[in-house]
């Protein structure tokens, strides 16, 4: 989802750029592994969600920052289940 589904990619791309560039490059990271995590199935969405949410509270421990992060991280859970199935290694298949 974060990392190769547009919408929420460009979404959650334009908070950090306005609210906190500092982290963007890294933010980039951990949406990048979390959509490679989702096309590949190498382990569960829980796991691939859970990874993502670490990597993003390792970036931002206050303020706006850690806002988004934790919106972030809760947005990944509950919008992985209609997402997880649609995702293989040829992109989003709907």
């Amino acid at each position: 989802m974060c990392g190769i589904e547009p919408i929420t990619t460009n979404w959650m791309e334009i908070q950090i750029k306005l609210d906190c560039p500092a982290i963007l490059e890294h933010h980039r990271k951990c949406c990048l592994a979390h959509g490679w995590c989702y096309v590949y199935k190498k382990v569960s969405m829980e796991a691939c969600n859970n990874e993502y949410c670490r990597c993003v509270d390792a970036l931002a421990k206050e303020g706006t920052c850690k806002m988004h992060s934790d919106n972030f991280c809760t947005n990944v859970k509950n919008l992985g289940p209609m997402l997880w199935p649609t995702i293989n290694e040829n992109g989003m298949q709907f």
